[in-house]
């Protein structure tokens, strides 16, 4: 199947070819695919032996163990499921910003590149994947399925995006915790500037039920470090009323070091709930990025 999309560049994706989404956990998918599963079932890997009830398929019996104890008994084995991933795209106003001497991509532009991107990887698995798209709500939610149609369908919905609206993620997660049945991975893209305990909380619901969690710091470049402009005026791009126009040299070390803190707090945190975190610079290659990040992630495995 070809796809148009204006996220996903397959030829740039030739760079991923040997990445794969693996949990870190057990899988729980809703039907047979290659990942290590809590259920038990007829994989391959032996598991465990149980007494004989009627309905079992008597070729699980094992023989061996019925001569040595004139009783019968099933093997059981460890079942393999696919994965289920749910993305988590962050829609709220502050995801529009582009930068204003630094031109890239906006912020909501390259989290649908990197959404886009890991929605192939687990389709291309043979994978479910889902994407919610929210601000301080749910705007849109997609259940999780495999398929190529399924990802032209995830694939359309991150080209009809757009930012508005406040940063709320909490009681978004909080949302989708409730829609799902299985556990598996959450992957959350944002650039984390709301409320922040409301969100931690809602991390701790999928931590708790064995989630793995990723978390990508979307920021531009302009944000890590203020433009070398005369004079600049700073706004809420959420609307909050207020603003105040400075030299940004003026303003630069605080910036800096109040900014510093702000993302070593986002690491602290996720790092103390075994949450995996990727600072995602929207000036980056995004599938170099990815790359690298999968990498860090299986070195961190070993």
């Amino acid at each position: 199947m070809a796809f148009e999309s204006a996220y996903l560049n397959l030829q740039q994706m030739e760079l991923l070819r040997r990445v794969r989404l693996r949990p870190r956990g057990l899988a729980e998918g809703t039907f047979a695919g290659p990942h290590s599963s809590p259920y038990r079932g007829t994989g391959v890997e032996f598991s465990d032996f149980r007494p004989y009830v009627d309905g079992d398929d008597i070729r699980l019996l094992d023989w061996k163990v019925f001569g040595r104890t004139d009783k019968h008994y099933v093997r059981l084995y460890e079942a393999e499921r696919n994965l289920l991933t749910y993305l988590v795209a962050d829609t709220s106003a502050s995801m529009h910003y582009a930068g204003e001497v630094i031109r890239t991509e906006s912020k909501l532009a390259y989290a649908c590149r990197l959404a886009a991107s890991l929605g192939y990887l687990v389709v291309r698995e043979g994978d479910e994947v889902a994407l919610t798209l929210a601000n301080s709500r749910i705007d849109e939610h997609l259940p999780a399925r495999s398929g190529m149609a399924h990802l032209a369908a995830l694939l359309r919905l991150l080209g009809d995006a757009q930012a508005k609206g406040a940063t709320d993620l909490g009681p978004c997660l909080e949302g989708v915790f409730r829609r799902i049945t299985r556990r598996g991975v959450l992957i959350v893209l944002s650039d984390f500037l709301g409320p922040l305990e409301p969100f931690w909380k809602a991390v701790d619901l999928f931590r708790q039920s064995q989630f793995d969690v990723m978390l990508f710091h979307v920021v531009h470049p302009e944000e890590l470090e203020l433009p070398d402009v005369p004079m600049a005026k700073f706004t809420d791009p959420e609307g909050s009323p207020g603003s105040f126009r400075t030299e940004p040299q003026e303003v630069r070390q605080l910036y800096r070091e109040r900014f510093k803190r702000f993302v070593q707090q986002l690491q602290g945190q996720a790092r103390s709930r075994g949450c995996d975190f990727f600072q995602a610079r929207t000036d980056q290659n995004p599938y170099t990025f990815l790359q690298n990040c999968f990498l860090a992630r299986e070195a961190a495995r070993t």
